[in-house]
């Protein structure tokens, strides 16, 4: 990953993190494909996190999963974001629930 993609920590991403990711200029939508509810290391309190993204930018969507870090495993260049992006997020939904 490079770029922005080398911004995300090196854990699954919290709920709060992903609706940050969503304001960051970064990023033009950030998706997640799943969720799960988990439990804070030091402070044991409930967190809803997620390993399964989907990223857009004008010029591309990614579909990313964590695994020991962040893995892109299908990327689809945009021209268009407008008539591309839907179909290219479906496309990289689909390869990130394959993974």
């Amino acid at each position: 990953m490079t770029g922005a993609l080398d911004s995300l920590p090196d854990r699954p991403l919290r709920q709060q993190e992903v609706t940050a990711l969503n304001h960051a200029d970064a990023f033009t939508l950030v998706v997640p494909v799943d969720r799960e509810e988990a439990v804070e290391a030091d402070t044991r309190e409930p967190v809803v996190i997620t390993e399964r993204l989907v990223l857009g930018t004008d010029d591309w969507v990614r579909g990313l999963v964590y695994d020991d870090g962040w893995r892109t495993v299908e990327t689809v260049p945009i021209e268009d974001p407008d008539e591309e992006r839907f179909d290219a997020m479906r496309v990289c939904e689909s390869a990130v629930a394959e993974h």
